[in-house]
C-alpha cells in the first residue's frame, strides 16, 4: 500500500514538473472585414483622440479601446506592419462593431480617419495565405467546385497559396501557377481557417 501511495505522488510530482503544452488560439469568427487601425508609436507632437467604445452607435459608451489589450493576431495577419487589425462583424453608416479583446467581446467604435474596412475579398485577393495548423483533415483539401469534385493533390496542410477571389465561405486558390482549385477560408461557423501574408503599408489612405 505505501508502496503504491509513493509511486502516485511520484507521478503527480511528475506531471506538475511537466511543462504546459501551449493550445492554439480559438479562430475568430471573419465577420465581414478588418479595420487596419493606425495606432501612434512613441513620442509624437500630436496627441491621438481616444476612441471609445459603445454597446449601440454613440449609445452608452462602455469604455476606451486600449490598443495594447486588443486580440494578438499576429498568427493570423503574418508580417502586418500596417496597423493594429480588428475584425468587424458589421458596420452602421461610419459605425463599425469590432471585436475587442481575447475574449470576444463587441463594441461598437467611429474610427474617423484612424483607418479604413478593407472587405475579406479586398484584403486576400492576391496575397499569399496558408491553412491554418490543426484544422480537420476535410479543410486541407482542394476541389474542382466548391465541396465538390475533389483534385488529387497533397494537401494543403503547409503550402501556401495565393487567393484569386471569393465566393461565399470558399476561396479559389492558386498553389502554384498550373493549379486552380476551391478550399474553404472559413468554416460552416464562420470562422477562420486560413492566415494572409500582409505587405507593408498595405493599408488604403
Amino acid at each position: 500500500m505505501a508502496m503504491k501511495i509513493y509511486a502516485l505522488a511520484i507521478t503527480l510530482l511528475f506531471l506538475m514538473a511537466a511543462p504546459a503544452v501551449s493550445q492554439q488560439p480559438m479562430r475568430p469568427y471573419s465577420g465581414i472585414g478588418v479595420l487596419l487601425l493606425t495606432v501612434e508609436h512613441g513620442e509624437s507632437s500630436v496627441q491621438q483622440e481616444p476612441l471609445y467604445l459603445y454597446e449601440e452607435p454613440a449609445v452608452q459608451r462602455i469604455g476606451v479601446l486600449d490598443s495594447g489589450r486588443t486580440p494578438p493576431y499576429e498568427w493570423l495577419f503574418t508580417g502586418n506592419t500596417s496597423g493594429v487589425p480588428l475584425i468587424v462583424t458589421a458596420r452602421k453608416g461610419e459605425w463599425l462593431r469590432v471585436a475587442y479583446d481575447d475574449a470576444g467581446r463587441l463594441g461598437w467604435l467611429e474610427p474617423r480617419h484612424r483607418g479604413e474596412v478593407q472587405p475579406w475579398n479586398t484584403l486576400l485577393k492576391g496575397k499569399p495565405c496558408r491553412l491554418l495548423p490543426g484544422l480537420r483533415k476535410q479543410y486541407y483539401q482542394i476541389f474542382r467546385q466548391p465541396g465538390k469534385m475533389p483534385l488529387a493533390l497533397p494537401a494543403l496542410a503547409k503550402q501556401s497559396f495565393r487567393v484569386v477571389k471569393l465566393d461565399g465561405d470558399w476561396a479559389l486558390a492558386m498553389p502554384d501557377q498550373s493549379t486552380l482549385g476551391w478550399l474553404r477560408w472559413r468554416d460552416e461557423d464562420g470562422r477562420l481557417l486560413i492566415s494572409v501574408g500582409m505587405d507593408p503599408g498595405s493599408q488604403k489612405h
